[in-house]
């Protein structure tokens, strides 16, 4: 089964691929100073839901980035729906091999896209590195609420699993030399809305497409994953988004 593919399909109806509000991710854009000469990168993309809000809201230029050709091909479908095409420049890469010169970008993001090695310092780290001094990292990462249950260690990953808890993660940016200026998290509510439409989208995928010879494998993951969150998920992984400003230079 081609991950890729079970992802575009699972994630076919969210705005965004993580279980933050569209409105607490527009109180987090609200707190930017950036403007029509501003760059940003936007890492693990999917649609490109930010990248189209940073361009409408700023009218910035935003490099987004992914490995799915599913995904892109839907963000530049979006793109030139929405005019924002020139602004935008669409990158088929893994985040792993993407790469950019030093303060580069007034902005960077990774929204839970997940494969900078390191957990939540090593993508602080490298975000850092990418920013201008007196820019921003915005960062989506999950947290633990509470110890894991062993089995559900093992179904997101086993020992590959580098969550930390709330206050570890902004401790991470400040151990980074960055100044945490703002976090929300997920509540309950939207993890339930987040969870159910992945589930429900590759349900009904296989209503739609009964002879795609992928289905019984995606039914099998879907019911594990499901089963899973309501089994220890819904109580014990967090999501939220963090705000960092990298100080301007001689202040770091």
């Amino acid at each position: 089964m081609n991950n890729q593919k079970f992802s575009a399909i699972a994630h076919r109806d969210h705005d965004y691929c993580n279980p933050i509000s569209t409105a607490k991710i527009e109180r987090l854009l609200d707190l930017l100073p950036l403007d029509a000469s501003s760059r940003v990168v936007d890492l693990g993309c999917g649609r490109a839901e930010l990248s189209l809000r940073i361009i409408e809201k700023f009218s910035a230029t935003v490099i987004a980035v992914d490995h799915s050709s599913l995904m892109l091909d839907a963000a530049r479908e979006r793109a030139e729906w929405t005019g924002a095409l020139g602004k935008l420049h669409l990158e088929n890469a893994d985040i792993r091999d993407f790469q950019a010169d030093p303060e580069t970008f007034h902005l960077t993001v990774m929204l839970g896209a997940g494969g900078i090695a390191g957990g939540m310092p090593g993508i602080c780290n490298k975000l850092k590195g990418w920013t201008k001094p007196g820019g921003y990292v915005m960062v989506g990462e999950a947290y633990w609420r509470k110890k894991p249950h062993p089995d559900y260690l093992a179904l997101l990953g086993g020992r590959d699993v580098r969550y930390l808890d709330h206050r570890g993660n902004v401790q991470s940016g400040i151990d980074a030399g960055l100044v945490p200026m703002h976090a929300t998290t997920s509540s309950v509510d939207e993890w339930d809305e987040y969870e159910w439409k992945y589930s429900r989208s590759i349900e009904s995928y296989a209503g739609e497409q009964p002879g795609d010879p992928d289905i019984p494998a995606m039914l099998v993951r879907i019911r594990r994953w499901r089963d899973g969150y309501l089994r220890w998920g819904r109580d014990t992984l967090g999501f939220a988004c963090y705000l960092f400003h990298r100080p301007g230079r001689g202040a770091e």
